[in-house]
């Protein structure tokens, strides 16, 4: 999935942690035809200056050339007729600079949690102006993404329902096919999109609405879909879907309920355990963290595997996968290294506090031993690269009464703190991965930046650094790549034992000797 970038992908659990915030609401900016063109090109000089990533995508992704692309680009920006076109058409041109990684506009949570961290102690960006980037991140949830008020699953080029629906009296039921929307199948239905909505203004393939289907604010009064769905007595009923707006989140369609919370733990065998974490938010590292050891501790030891699933976890803190997913299982400390990129005109055009601020986030997760600069690897011009090894140790907590194989299911809506778990256990051969690569999300020299339009006052987040996988990939690009492939599957809604023994996935690790 992770060739290229979904909107609202990470998951911002740790804003859990946080109080509500009585912000008011921010108003529009007056913005003139030239403020609007100023802000596309002061996109294009940071990626110029500052950016990892855009010579790589367009190199190994086949993306255009966002330099060539900026004239273009200012020019739509400048005859923008209204905010929400200003702001798609800055979406358009974000989307070369922020596929990889952590690249997005803030939501209105996250930017509250940053505005209550900038009033306790100084951040990135002063609490006026991120107060002020509110106005954008409710602008495109009105304006530009929406969904449905079930999950969709995609099977290659097939759209089912991913969840029992009720509508006029009618049940339709998990896995029910969408033949038709709006008249037209799947297919053609993405092609006006991509023609006749706002989608036209993204220059590259756009896999995650081709993905999600149901998933673009077509315009002004646009209400939702007809959709026609194929039943299983093989009839057909049409119905019109109201949308939701903005995109779902990771959890939306969740039973917390029913399925256990954040952290369920449950038996699939006599020998086999299984645990899966929906997210890494920093309100359930300690509940989570006793879940996780109260079962352990019940089964005696018996287990010879245990199964922890991250499928679809968008991250959060990373002190949960170090607390509860990595410390409790080692026997003794273990150190691993990390290989970290940054742009030599990054490092030169920053004050060094600003830079040792963004390095604190990243520090403090696991103990860095020892941090040195290295001579770039081949094929890297040190003269416009500096690249960095991080040795980080981890020190073992009271062991979990665990003493078997350890696999860790993961796919490519495994992202951010999610995806350093997964790439932490593989370099330091904690556990088997096996799923499919995930969305690349490390960074293991700094935190994300935040970027601010000085115009509009848009707010967006991106890496500053790029991380190095052990084979020399770059792993916001490739991910990190599972030991074990498996074939696309999707992750299965409910979390019971019946449920998951279904899973082609898991019974695949069942098969594992």
């Amino acid at each position: 999935m992770h060739t290229a970038m979904q909107p609202m992908l990470l998951n911002w659990c740790f804003i859990a942690v946080l109080p509500w915030l009585a912000i008011g609401c921010s108003h529009a900016p007056k913005l003139t035809a030239q403020d609007r063109r100023n802000d596309v090109n002061f996109l294009a000089r940071w990626a110029n200056e500052c950016s990892p990533f855009v010579d790589l995508n367009e190199r190994v992704r086949g993306l255009p050339n966002y330099e060539t692309l900026a004239p273009r680009y200012m020019q739509m920006a400048a005859e923008a007729k209204s905010d929400a076109e200003f702001y798609q058409v800055i979406y358009g041109y974000f989307s070369l600079l922020g596929v990889s990684g952590h690249g997005q506009l803030l939501p209105q949570e996250a930017l509250r949690g940053f505005i209550h961290e900038a009033r306790r102690r100084p951040g990135q960006l002063p609490p006026e102006h991120l107060k002020a980037g509110i106005y954008w991140a409710k602008l495109e949830e009105r304006s530009c993404f929406v969904h449905p008020p079930f999950r969709v699953i995609r099977e290659g080029e097939v759209y089912r329902v991913g969840q029992d629906w009720r509508c006029q009296g009618r049940l339709i039921s998990k896995g029910t096919k969408i033949s038709h929307v709006n008249g037209l199948t799947p297919a053609s239905y993405l092609a006006r999109l991509r023609k006749e909505t706002w989608v036209r203004y993204i220059p590259r393939d756009t896999d995650w609405i081709a993905e999600s289907l149901l998933a673009v604010h077509e315009g002004e009064g646009f209400r939702g879909w007809h959709v026609a769905f194929l039943l299983t007595d093989e009839t057909t009923c049409e119905v019109f879907v109201t949308c939701r707006s903005g995109l779902a989140g990771p959890t939306e369609f969740s039973d917390y309920a029913s399925a256990g919370g954040n952290c369920t733990c449950l038996e699939l065998a006599d020998q086999i355990g299984y645990i899966r974490v929906k997210c890494m938010g920093g309100a359930f590292i300690e509940k989570d963290g006793g879940k996780i050891r109260k079962f352990l501790e019940g089964s005696q030891g018996k287990y010879r595997k245990l199964i922890i699933d991250v499928r679809d976890n968008g991250g959060g803190l990373h002190y949960y996968a170090f607390d509860n997913l990595i410390a409790p299982f080692l026997g003794r400390p273990v150190t691993y290294a990390e290989v970290g990129g940054i742009r030599r005109p990054f490092l030169d055009n920053h004050d060094p506090a600003f830079l040792e601020s963004l390095r604190r986030g990243v520090s403090i997760f696991a103990h860095e031993t020892k941090v040195e600069e290295i001579k770039p690897p081949e094929g890297w011009d040190p003269k416009r690269w500096a690249f960095y090894r991080i040795e980080r140790r981890v020190e073992p907590r009271p062991r979990y009464n665990f003493s078997g194989r350890l696999f860790i299911l993961m796919n490519a809506g495994t992202g951010s703190a999610a995806d350093e778990y997964v790439n932490a256990a593989q370099r330091i051969g904690l556990a088997t991965l096996a799923g499919r690569r995930t969305s690349g999300s490390c960074g293991p020299y700094f935190n994300p930046i935040l970027v601010r339009l000085p115009a509009s006052g848009m707010i967006f987040q991106l890496e500053a650094d790029l991380t190095l996988n052990r084979d020399g990939s770059v792993e916001e690009i490739a991910g990190t790549i599972p030991d074990v492939e498996l074939p696309s599957a999707p992750l299965p809604q409910e979390t019971t034992r019946e449920e998951l023994l279904r899973d082609e996935w898991i019974q695949r690790v069942l098969a594992e000797p």
